[in-house]
Protein backbone atom coordinates (compact mmCIF):
# COMPACT_ATOMS: atom_id res chain seq x y z
CA UNK A 1 0.00 0.00 0.00
CA UNK A 2 1.68 3.45 -1.02
CA UNK A 3 1.82 6.49 0.94
CA UNK A 4 -1.76 7.99 -0.56
CA UNK A 5 -3.27 4.86 -0.16
CA UNK A 6 -2.51 5.44 4.07
CA UNK A 7 -3.80 8.93 3.76
CA UNK A 8 -6.78 7.98 2.59
CA UNK A 9 -7.54 4.66 4.32
CA UNK A 10 -11.02 4.38 5.70
CA UNK A 11 -11.51 4.89 9.36
CA UNK A 12 -14.39 3.76 11.57
CA UNK A 13 -15.13 4.16 14.86
CA UNK A 14 -14.02 0.94 16.84
CA UNK A 15 -13.64 0.30 20.26
CA UNK A 16 -12.09 -2.36 21.71
CA UNK A 17 -9.62 -3.56 24.14
CA UNK A 18 -5.80 -3.39 23.29
CA UNK A 19 -3.22 -4.84 25.24
CA UNK A 20 0.15 -2.93 24.16
CA UNK A 21 3.95 -3.01 25.80
CA UNK A 22 6.66 -0.74 25.09
CA UNK A 23 8.94 1.87 26.91
CA UNK A 24 9.18 0.03 29.76
CA UNK A 25 5.38 -0.88 30.11
CA UNK A 26 5.30 -4.62 30.05
CA UNK A 27 1.82 -4.69 30.05
CA UNK A 28 -1.21 -2.54 29.76
CA UNK A 29 -4.65 -2.59 29.20
CA UNK A 30 -6.48 0.19 27.43
CA UNK A 31 -8.83 0.64 24.49
CA UNK A 32 -8.35 1.62 20.64
CA UNK A 33 -11.08 4.02 19.92
CA UNK A 34 -10.76 4.46 15.98
CA UNK A 35 -9.32 1.74 13.58
CA UNK A 36 -8.39 2.08 10.31
CA UNK A 37 -6.53 -0.75 7.87
CA UNK A 38 -3.08 1.31 8.60
CA UNK A 39 -3.37 2.70 12.06
CA UNK A 40 -5.33 3.51 15.21
CA UNK A 41 -5.80 5.47 18.17
CA UNK A 42 -5.03 4.24 21.27
CA UNK A 43 -6.94 5.51 24.50
CA UNK A 44 -3.74 6.05 27.17
CA UNK A 45 -2.59 8.43 29.37
CA UNK A 46 0.81 7.57 29.34
CA UNK A 47 2.11 9.00 25.69
CA UNK A 48 5.27 7.64 24.14
CA UNK A 49 7.57 9.86 22.04
CA UNK A 50 6.91 10.56 18.93
CA UNK A 51 8.74 8.03 16.23
CA UNK A 52 8.95 5.57 19.59
CA UNK A 53 7.66 1.52 18.76
CA UNK A 54 4.81 -0.44 20.48
CA UNK A 55 3.83 -3.84 20.60
CA UNK A 56 -0.10 -4.18 20.47
CA UNK A 57 -2.50 -6.77 20.86
CA UNK A 58 -6.38 -6.40 20.04
CA UNK A 59 -9.46 -8.32 18.95
CA UNK A 60 -11.33 -7.64 15.40
CA UNK A 61 -14.19 -10.28 15.75
CA UNK A 62 -12.60 -13.59 16.33
CA UNK A 63 -9.11 -13.17 14.93
CA UNK A 64 -6.64 -11.56 17.28
CA UNK A 65 -4.20 -8.99 15.76
CA UNK A 66 -0.93 -8.94 16.62
CA UNK A 67 1.61 -5.87 15.45
CA UNK A 68 4.36 -3.58 16.14
CA UNK A 69 3.02 0.06 15.50
CA UNK A 70 4.64 3.72 14.94
CA UNK A 71 4.00 6.57 17.49
CA UNK A 72 2.64 9.49 14.47
CA UNK A 73 1.38 11.68 16.94
CA UNK A 74 0.21 12.03 20.98
CA UNK A 75 -2.27 13.22 22.92
CA UNK A 76 -0.88 14.00 26.34
CA UNK A 77 -3.31 12.67 29.07
CA UNK A 78 -5.94 11.30 25.82
CA UNK A 79 -3.84 9.31 23.49
CA UNK A 80 -1.81 8.48 20.94
CA UNK A 81 -2.07 7.89 17.07
CA UNK A 82 0.24 4.90 15.60
CA UNK A 83 0.42 3.22 12.61
CA UNK A 84 1.00 -0.33 11.85
CA UNK A 85 4.19 -1.86 10.90
CA UNK A 86 4.06 -5.72 10.58
CA UNK A 87 0.69 -6.43 9.62
CA UNK A 88 0.09 -10.38 8.43
CA UNK A 89 -2.25 -11.07 5.54
CA UNK A 90 -4.66 -12.65 8.09
CA UNK A 91 -4.97 -9.72 10.34
CA UNK A 92 -4.80 -7.38 7.18
CA UNK A 93 -7.72 -9.31 5.70
CA UNK A 94 -9.34 -9.14 9.69
CA UNK A 95 -9.28 -5.12 9.20
CA UNK A 96 -10.74 -5.53 5.92
CA UNK A 97 -13.12 -7.24 6.56
CA UNK A 98 -14.71 -5.07 9.37
CA UNK A 99 -13.75 -1.61 7.89
CA UNK A 100 -14.61 -2.51 4.16
CA UNK A 101 -16.96 -5.26 4.69
CA UNK A 102 -14.67 -8.00 2.69
CA UNK A 103 -15.33 -11.05 3.16
CA UNK A 104 -12.94 -13.42 5.92
CA UNK A 105 -12.74 -16.38 3.60
CA UNK A 106 -9.23 -17.30 4.93
CA UNK A 107 -9.56 -19.72 8.09
CA UNK A 108 -7.51 -18.34 10.81
CA UNK A 109 -7.07 -19.72 14.38
CA UNK A 110 -7.60 -17.14 16.99
CA UNK A 111 -4.61 -16.51 19.65
CA UNK A 112 -5.54 -16.97 23.28
CA UNK A 113 -7.57 -14.60 24.88
CA UNK A 114 -6.03 -10.83 25.80
CA UNK A 115 -5.45 -11.19 29.84
CA UNK A 116 -6.87 -8.46 31.89
CA UNK A 117 -3.26 -7.20 32.91
CA UNK A 118 -1.58 -3.75 33.41
CA UNK A 119 2.62 -4.24 34.84
CA UNK A 120 5.38 -2.67 34.84
CA UNK A 121 7.90 -0.18 36.35
CA UNK A 122 7.56 2.71 38.81
CA UNK A 123 11.00 4.15 37.14
CA UNK A 124 8.68 4.48 34.08
CA UNK A 125 5.24 5.12 35.55
CA UNK A 126 4.12 6.72 38.71
CA UNK A 127 1.85 6.16 40.89
CA UNK A 128 -0.55 8.92 39.79
CA UNK A 129 -0.58 7.64 36.21
CA UNK A 130 -1.53 3.73 36.86
CA UNK A 131 -4.02 5.32 39.25
CA UNK A 132 -5.58 7.73 36.51
CA UNK A 133 -5.50 4.55 33.90
CA UNK A 134 -7.44 2.54 36.29
CA UNK A 135 -10.18 5.27 37.53
CA UNK A 136 -10.49 6.34 33.54
CA UNK A 137 -11.41 2.25 32.34
CA UNK A 138 -13.35 2.09 35.33
CA UNK A 139 -11.40 -1.27 36.30
CA UNK A 140 -12.59 -3.16 39.75
CA UNK A 141 -9.15 -5.66 40.87
CA UNK A 142 -6.45 -5.25 42.74
CA UNK A 143 -2.80 -3.81 42.26
CA UNK A 144 -0.22 -5.32 43.35
CA UNK A 145 2.98 -2.68 44.28
CA UNK A 146 6.71 -4.46 45.22
CA UNK A 147 8.58 -1.79 46.29
CA UNK A 148 11.99 -2.17 48.23
CA UNK A 149 11.08 -0.44 51.21
CA UNK A 150 7.22 -1.73 50.97
CA UNK A 151 5.31 -4.97 49.58
CA UNK A 152 1.12 -4.77 49.61
CA UNK A 153 -2.01 -3.66 46.89
CA UNK A 154 -4.39 -1.34 46.50
CA UNK A 155 -8.05 -2.41 45.69
CA UNK A 156 -10.23 -0.67 43.43
CA UNK A 157 -13.98 -0.71 42.59
CA UNK A 158 -15.17 0.84 39.31
CA UNK A 159 -11.69 3.14 38.89
CA UNK A 160 -12.26 4.21 42.64
CA UNK A 161 -9.77 3.15 45.67
CA UNK A 162 -11.54 1.16 47.75
CA UNK A 163 -8.64 -0.27 49.87
CA UNK A 164 -4.82 -1.03 50.91
CA UNK A 165 -2.67 -3.06 52.67
CA UNK A 166 0.96 -3.22 52.93
CA UNK A 167 3.54 -5.03 54.98
CA UNK A 168 2.65 -2.82 57.94
CA UNK A 169 -0.06 -0.76 57.94
CA UNK A 170 -3.65 -0.63 55.93
CA UNK A 171 -5.40 1.74 53.76
CA UNK A 172 -4.30 6.04 54.63
CA UNK A 173 -0.86 4.01 56.06
CA UNK A 174 -0.67 1.66 53.20
CA UNK A 175 -0.80 4.09 50.67
CA UNK A 176 1.02 6.85 52.13
CA UNK A 177 3.96 4.04 52.04
CA UNK A 178 3.65 3.73 48.12
CA UNK A 179 3.44 7.74 47.24
CA UNK A 180 6.49 8.98 45.44
CA UNK A 181 7.44 5.33 44.56
CA UNK A 182 10.15 5.56 41.69
CA UNK A 183 12.09 2.15 42.59
CA UNK A 184 9.72 -1.05 41.92
CA UNK A 185 7.18 -3.05 39.97
CA UNK A 186 3.16 -2.83 39.74
CA UNK A 187 0.57 -5.56 38.08
CA UNK A 188 -2.61 -5.22 37.75
CA UNK A 189 -5.65 -7.73 38.41
CA UNK A 190 -9.35 -7.94 37.52
CA UNK A 191 -11.34 -9.18 39.88
CA UNK A 192 -15.42 -10.17 39.28
CA UNK A 193 -16.85 -8.96 42.64
CA UNK A 194 -15.82 -5.56 44.34
CA UNK A 195 -14.17 -5.00 47.50
CA UNK A 196 -15.19 -4.24 50.99
CA UNK A 197 -14.50 -0.15 50.76
CA UNK A 198 -13.02 0.76 54.10
CA UNK A 199 -11.37 4.22 52.39
CA UNK A 200 -14.04 7.10 52.02
CA UNK A 201 -13.12 9.61 49.71
CA UNK A 202 -14.97 12.16 46.93
CA UNK A 203 -12.19 11.10 44.38
CA UNK A 204 -8.69 9.59 44.27
CA UNK A 205 -7.31 12.81 43.35
CA UNK A 206 -8.79 14.16 46.36
CA UNK A 207 -7.41 11.30 48.30
CA UNK A 208 -4.25 11.60 46.97
CA UNK A 209 -3.70 15.45 47.82
CA UNK A 210 -4.74 14.81 50.99
CA UNK A 211 -2.18 12.27 51.80
CA UNK A 212 0.68 14.30 50.26
CA UNK A 213 -0.64 17.22 52.10
CA UNK A 214 -0.16 15.43 55.09
CA UNK A 215 3.43 14.74 54.08
CA UNK A 216 4.06 18.35 53.65
CA UNK A 217 2.65 19.36 57.13
CA UNK A 218 4.56 16.29 59.01
CA UNK A 219 8.18 17.52 57.19
CA UNK A 220 7.48 21.15 58.01
CA UNK A 221 6.93 20.44 61.67
CA UNK A 222 10.16 18.40 61.74
CA UNK A 223 12.30 21.19 59.79
CA UNK A 224 10.70 23.90 62.51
Amino acid sequence: MNNRDRRSAKRISYLCEVEWEGNGMSRVNTRVNDLSITGAFIDSMTCFAVGSTVKMRFRVRDVVIQTTAEVRYAMPQIGMGVRFLDLSPEHIAALESLIEGKPLNQPYQPAEPLQPVLSGDFAVVSLFDIIQMIENSRLTGVLDIALPSAKGQVNFNDGQIASAKADSGTDLQALDKFLGATVGTFEFRKAEKPFERTINASSNAALLLDLLRSRDEEASIVND
